[in-house]
């Protein structure tokens, strides 16, 4: 799979092993596998690339020294340099992570995580748009946070309807998000998969930020490599592990909102500067096109 990095040299259990003898290791509510058939995953983070914290060096040391992720997704806003570059060092340093390439696109109607997306996708399309350009290169479309709060949306959580849910080719659902006060959102999330689960796999990922964020949402798939995760997503054989309620977590998430925010108006003056979003209207939309 050209878009992410495998490794057959060091096995999974191998992995699992070392790290159940450093438990310890495994820090801030970060749940573990306890079953070897089974692999975790975490399909939603940020980098520097976009608004995140941490350079995407940096998320895979964490990943691999910190926690037992066997398949990661960096899905920075509109942008997929951070997966790239992840992918790009972990195959030439070999890292032991699978490294899928993504990015969280702000379609016009929420946004959109797509994974195995190695060509950018422009933002500011409407939801069935954005879907279809990411089906063209062969990615897979998850329906970001669906149910967050309206009013986040300035935050960084822009989402769709159920009505928008019901009639686009979306491919997956994110049942499980830490972003910190979203359990009811994840709430309705889950309802909502339960309905449609037979077309849609269910999904978690952390939307980390911060680096003691990752895999405190998780997806769980059978076997150990991206290409096994990309089988049960499609299988809809997917399970999820949820972040739960930790104050810890929130707090160490509330020191770093004026770093995330600050990055976040830095990337939206870069995407001013690349022309696909409007200077005249501030940071909140985009300029429109026709077509793709």
């Amino acid at each position: 799979m050209g878009a992410c990095a495998t490794f057959a040299s060091v096995s999974h259990a191998s992995r699992l092993q070392a790290l159940s003898r450093g438990a310890a290791r495994i820090l801030y509510d970060v749940p573990t596998m306890t079953e070897t058939a089974w692999s975790a995953a975490d399909l939603h983070m940020h980098s520097t690339a976009s608004d995140g914290v941490a350079t995407p060096r940096e998320i895979l040391e964490w990943v691999r020294d910190e926690t037992d992720l066997a398949v990661i997704a960096i899905t920075d806003h509109n942008t997929n340099a951070g997966g790239l570059e992840a992918a790009r060092i972990a195959v030439d340093e070999g890292i032991p992570v699978d490294v899928i390439v993504g990015q969280e696109v702000e379609s016009s109607a929420g946004h959109i995580i797509g994974l195995w997306t190695p060509e950018l996708i422009r933002p500011g399309m409407s939801a069935c748009d954005t879907v279809g350009a990411i089906h063209e290169q062969g990615g897979f479309a998850i329906a970001a946070h669906p149910y967050a709060p309206r009013l986040w949306a300035n935050a960084g959580l822009d989402r769709g309807d159920t009505c928008t849910y019901d009639t686009t080719d979306y491919d997956g659902f994110e049942v499980a998000n830490s972003t910190p006060l979203l359990f009811v959102g994840n709430w309705w999330a889950r309802a909502y998969w339960r309905r449609n689960a037979h077309r849609l796999a269910r999904t978690g990922g952390s939307d980390a930020h911060i680096l003691s964020i990752i895999g405190t949402s998780r997806t769980l798939f059978p076997g150990s490599t991206a290409e096994d995760l990309r089988r049960a997503l499609e299988d809809r054989t997917t399970k999820v592990t949820l972040p739960g309620f930790s104050p810890r977590r929130n707090f160490r998430y509330a020191r770093k909102v004026p770093e995330i925010m600050a990055r976040d108006r830095d990337r939206k003056t870069r995407e001013i500067a690349a022309g696909i979003r409007d200077e005249s209207a501030g940071t909140g939309t985009f300029k429109r096109r026709s077509g793709r």
